[in-house]
């Protein structure tokens, strides 16, 4: 449970090149009460060496510092990645995950695995030292129509495991699409390099898509390393298999409203715009210098004291989503609204739950505003592990929050139909569990902004749902305005569910002064193991009239 994160070591006397200091991590045998290794996976973890100058300054001097391999613990669950949707007969790939109680990949994992479909067994595999605790599939098929979930099991019968269901449909005209857009390498306050943690997405968990997310100060991210950043993230696209997107962090701290913003390009090899006094140090000024280029910017952790966002400054075609979850906690709404994520550090220290929330930044708040803000959910992820779903914030108490994962309904697995999946707001964030949902008005599907022509033409409103969980869900909440105006339970691990909104049109509509009168809907979807989704508004919009 204890932690060293500094070790000061006082020397007499001068020491020869050919002496050694030896510290032993962890002996207990003079009294220590010990400490344990941390909680993620690092190839290898580098201890900084310093030693102080004339005026007692540490400064990192070390250019080959000492490391060690911090390697996963024995095995503790089998996960079974598999496509969300698949055509009938069509051979698919899939990923086994031999993970450790924290998620990391349990790499001395071996033995006898089965992959199964309603008690027949598909494959049976043999996990080698060689695998390292992960194993592909290429060519699995399901033949009958429907929502499918397989399972993965050891075969001396020591446990199994059930993967994310998975639509079975011969005339999918779009795909959904997993993936991770937000996280961080040692160059900005993180853990781990470029590739380590490309890795962790597409191998180790079966991301579809990924993008870096490292500040945007020269002192954290220099030219040189988004030149890297840059280089890296166009090797590793992969259209088919794994996408990759251009991105950064702009406006880390600023404290004033601002926000941390998150941009994201479509094509490969583009500018830095810094958030720095000299460079692009507003929102309006950062959506100006990206007028003619397409890209999408993402606000993250919106209502955290931290670095809050007002939404003052907004530009609809480019802020087309909001980072609603995050290891930081949810910003959809305050805890007082029924919250059941925190913002840290809400409970920390005796901190009460809403000592992190800025009222102004809730996405609750930005919609009401009229920002038109599709959802998803991201990581925010320090330590190199994007996808893993275990917080590691082991110094600090509970307060920290698994990382969440977006989903895109798309065409197929490549950037531009990504891109335009997001841009159009087909989108949803989780918690971390793989949900598989569908959310239509009038047959439109999430994210759509409906234009109305009278107030009378909808005079009810059909909104369809469809949810399947990693586990059984609790209920469907519907979000009108920012109410729940219905609830619906759950009755087993799937739910499909119609409900008309009866309501007059002309007397739910939000009627600001700048812009004309709307309405929306959104989902929030929770399973009975507190995994949770936020489902895309839909917007209708009552068109003006001469």
């Amino acid at each position: 449970k204890y932690s060293i994160s500094r070790l000061f070591i006082h020397v007499e006397d001068d020491i020869d090149a050919d002496e050694n200091i030896i510290v032993r991590l962890g002996d207990t045998s003079s009294g220590s009460r010990g400490f344990r290794a941390q909680t993620f996976s690092q190839h290898p973890h580098y201890f900084d060496l310093s030693f102080p100058d004339e005026n007692g300054e540490h400064t990192r001097v070390a250019a080959n510092p000492p490391g060690v391999d911090v390697v996963g613990g024995p095995v503790q669950q089998l996960c079974l990645f598999v496509p969300a949707v698949a055509v009938p007969g069509e051979k698919f790939r899939a990923t086994i995950k031999a993970r450790d109680e924290y998620d990391n990949v349990a790499a001395d994992f071996t033995g006898r695995v089965n992959i199964s479909h309603q008690g027949t067994v598909l494959r049976e595999i043999e996990m080698t030292a060689d695998d390292a605790g992960l194993f592909e599939i290429e060519d699995l098929a399901l033949d009958e129509p429907g929502v499918q979930r397989l399972t993965v099991s050891l075969a001396d019968g020591g446990g199994e495991w059930l993967s994310n269901p998975v639509m079975v449909s011969a005339d999918a005209k779009q795909h959904l699409y997993w993936g991770i857009l937000h996280g961080h390498t040692a160059w900005s306050d993180g853990t781990g390099d470029l590739e380590n943690y490309f890795t962790n997405l597409r191998d180790e968990n079966r991301m579809d898509f990924g993008a870096l997310g490292d500040h945007d100060h020269a002192h954290e991210t220099s030219d040189e390393q988004w030149a890297q950043i840059q280089e890296t993230t166009a090797r590793w696209n992969d259209p088919g298999r794994f996408v990759t997107f251009l991105g950064y962090e702009w406006a880390k701290w600023r404290r004033n409203g601002d926000g941390d913003r998150n941009v994201y390009y479509l094509e490969d090899y583009q500018p830095f715009f810094r958030s720095e006094a000299d460079d692009y140090p507003t929102p309006t000024e950062l959506f100006e210098v990206l007028a003619d280029r397409q890209a999408i910017v993402i606000p993250h952790h919106p209502a955290i004291s931290g670095n809050w966002c007002d939404w003052k400054e907004h530009d609809p075609t480019k802020e087309r989503l909001v980072e609603i979850f995050s290891v930081w906690g949810n910003s959809e709404r305050s805890v007082h609204d029924g919250s059941k994520f925190p913002l840290k550090p809400g409970g920390c220290a005796g901190q009460p739950l809403d000592a992190a929330e800025i009222p102004v930044g809730f996405v609750q708040h930005g919609l009401y505003l009229g920002r038109r803000l599709g959802f998803v959910a991201g990581g925010d992820d320090h330590w190199g592990h994007p996808g893993d779903q275990n917080p590691h914030w082991q110094d600090l108490g509970d307060i920290g929050h698994p990382p969440g994962m977006m989903a895109v309904w798309a065409e197929d697995l490549t950037r531009q139909a990504l891109f335009s999946g997001m841009y159009e707001r087909h989108t949803y964030g989780t918690t971390g569990a793989r949900m598989l949902i569908d959310f239509r008005l009038a047959g439109q599907p999430m994210g759509t902004d409906i234009p109305v022509t009278d107030s009378g033409e909808f005079a009810t409103r059909t909104l369809h749902i469809a949810a399947y969980g990693t586990a059984d869900i609790a209920q469907v909440e519907i979000v009108r305005n920012n109410r729940v105006v219905h609830e619906i339970a759950g009755e087993g691990p799937d739910l499909e569910a119609d409900w008309t909104d009866e309501d007059a049109l002309e007397l739910i509509l939000l009627r600001p002064a700048d812009q004309p009168p709307f309405c929306y809907y959104y989902l929030r979807v929770t399973q009975a193991d507190g995994e949770t989704a936020w489902v895309s508004p839909i917007w209708l919009t009552l068109a003006e009239t001469d």
